[in-house]
């Protein structure tokens, strides 16, 4: 099933946008990839992207925007993706799969230097991100009470504890601590978060 689902995902490329748009944000993902999102200034994405900043503000009021823009489509297409794993005809485990292959591939995508940026940002970034975690999480609640009404989470277990450990540790993995432990590997740091939090000590079962 994750090999199935994440191969039907079209990644984002902004081509249905008006074109000066989409050129736009194609050129911020590069440059917010190469050197973060605070490092990258409206100016520099005008003269990559080949428009004027006339033509910038036409579209976006400021930077942030931009990022705004750019993070939604990524992030609402992650949603997509979760929804559809929650809902499959599979197992517990197996969708347990789906979603660190999910994660995996979303991470894969972004660079150490982007990622840091949006975990170090100024307090609107911070509060953007925050929404999106808040939706997130919810979302884990509604996938985790699915496990327990189907039998394969036990019934003891208090959905808010494991959402509890779920945040703690998710703070955890995002610290700079974490990052220089895994030497800036983010796909390395989310499979090893995923796989314990699914799976506990014993890691994923053996195929």
């Amino acid at each position: 099933m994750p090999h199935r689902i994440l191969s039907e995902v079209k990644l984002p490329d902004f081509q249905e946008r008006p074109k000066k748009e989409g050129d736009i944000l194609r050129t911020a993902e590069d440059l917010f990839m190469q050197f973060g999102y605070d490092k990258v200034t409206v100016e520099e994405i005008c003269r990559e992207a080949g428009v004027s900043k006339v033509t910038f503000y036409k579209y976006f009021k400021n930077k942030l925007e931009v990022l705004k823009d750019y993070m939604t489509v990524r992030l609402e297409l992650g949603m997509e993706v979760f929804t559809r794993i929650r809902t499959a005809d599979a197992s517990l485990p197996k969708k347990m799969k789906a979603l660190i292959a999910m994660k995996e591939s979303a991470i894969s995508h972004f660079t150490p230097v982007f990622y840091k940026s949006l975990l170090n940002g100024d307090e609107q970034v911070q509060g953007f991100m925050h929404e999106w975690g808040a939706i997130s999480l919810s979302s884990m609640r509604d996938f985790l009470e699915d496990g327990q009404k189907s039998g394969e989470i036990h019934p003891d277990y208090s959905i808010d504890f494991l959402l509890h450990v779920w945040n703690s540790l998710a703070e955890s993995a995002r610290s700079e601590d974490m990052m220089i432990m895994f030497n800036d590997d983010l796909v390395k740091l989310s499979k090893d978060f995923l796989n314990f939090l699914c799976y506990g000590t014993t890691g994923p079962p053996q195929e």
